[in-house]
């Protein structure tokens, strides 16, 4: 095998899961974490080891752990950035001066990051995929030992778009993506979370402040109405989707499901309650989750912001926006993503399709 460098930008849940599973496979891998979490990992920078069991199971050692960003995406064909969408603008900002354009940055999920990766770095940035989920299930137990519960099917698409049908079958050798989207707003609109995670949280907010002993467990707590929420949902994002041309169908895929497929709530309800991936993970046990804090601001904010754009209704998007805003004491319709941060203001639908081909 080729002596690949991999840099995994973000040391959480999927970071560790990450860095472990790309050394497992005979990659040189190098972590890093930001300086205001490096402490968090305790011994793993000095014995560069993780602990990964599951689906995915052994110790590697990795090349690196470094809270110095050009120190890890030195010579790194691939920079992988499993983190939440709320720290993709911080870790471009770091990456100025530092990525260079023969490099790769992945990013798992995007979130339309893409666009914001292209804003702040501008002419200096390389090739960015988006990727739509995250490909594990997964969960730290403590510092360098993380259980990976399964294994997700995933999408991809480029910024460029022009690059996805060249460099397609070479980023199959990280992951092995199903289908290439037609460009990252496609993808931006496919993740799973905002819409799997909404109905869930919103109708256990109650469960999620004050959890039983043992914690809460978001999948084991979605009931009939948590369905019927992300259906709605759902829906709402499809008419944005299908105002740009795209046939979306993110659940169906994370599902298995085959095309044609309609979605009732029962089906839905039985999909969380049956999958064992899901059911075993635990939480979110406060409100200030990522599960609320990163799929709201930074996925149904954007969605929404693009279908004022389109002239298409989202009240129940708005609706969950809006509680959230209320629940949190803050504003997530001016803190969370908006189409200046993606570099879309100001545009006509026909020029945000061009933009997102080209990346010009």
């Amino acid at each position: 095998m080729e002596n690949i460098r991999i840099a995994v930008l973000g040391a959480g849940h999927g970071g560790q899961t990450m860095a472990a599973d790309f050394a497992l496979r005979g990659y040189t891998v190098r972590l890093w974490e930001d300086a205001g979490f490096y402490d968090r990992l305790e011994n793993v920078p000095s014995t560069r080891k993780i602990t990964i069991s599951g689906k995915i199971n052994g110790t590697p050692t990795l090349d690196l752990v470094t809270d110095d960003i050009a120190a890890a995406v030195e010579g790194a064909r691939y920079v992988c950035i499993p983190t939440p969408a709320f720290a993709h603008e911080s870790i471009a900002n770091q990456l100025k001066g530092t990525i260079k354009p023969e490099q790769t940055i992945v990013l798992y999920p995007g979130a339309f990051s893409s666009l914001v990766f292209k804003r702040v770095l501008g002419e200096a940035c390389p090739v960015v995929a988006e990727v739509n989920n995250l490909p594990y299930d997964t969960r730290i137990k403590s510092p360098g030992k993380v259980f990976c519960s399964g294994i997700n099917p995933t999408n991809i698409a480029f910024l460029p778009a022009a690059k996805g049908t060249e460099m397609l079958d070479e980023l199959r050798k990280l992951h092995p993506f199903q289908r290439l989207y037609s460009d990252v707003l496609e993808c931006g609109l496919s993740i799973v979370n905002p819409v799997l995670h909404s109905g869930g949280c919103l109708i256990n907010i109650g469960a999620i402040e004050q959890p039983c002993r043992g914690g809460f467990h978001l999948y084991e707590h979605f009931t009939p109405g948590a369905a019927k929420i992300d259906l709605a949902l759902d829906a709402e994002r499809k008419a944005i989707g299908q105002a740009l041309g795209y046939y979306l169908r993110p659940i169906e895929d994370f599902a298995g499901k085959p095309e044609g497929y309609t979605w009732t709530w029962q089906d839905l309800y039985m999909q969380m309650h049956g999958d064992i991936a899901l059911t075993q993970i635990s939480g979110p046990n406060d409100i200030f989750n990522r599960y609320l804090t990163e799929d709201c601001p930074f996925g149904l904010v954007p969605w929404a912001a693009l279908a004022d754009m389109l002239g298409i209704d989202t009240p129940i998007m708005d609706a969950v926006v809006n509680i959230y805003c209320l629940v949190h004491e803050r504003d997530w319709w001016e803190e969370g993503r908006s189409l200046e941060q993606m570099g879309l203001a100001g545009k006509t639908k026909e020029e945000i399709l061009r933009y997102v081909k080209i990346g010009k």
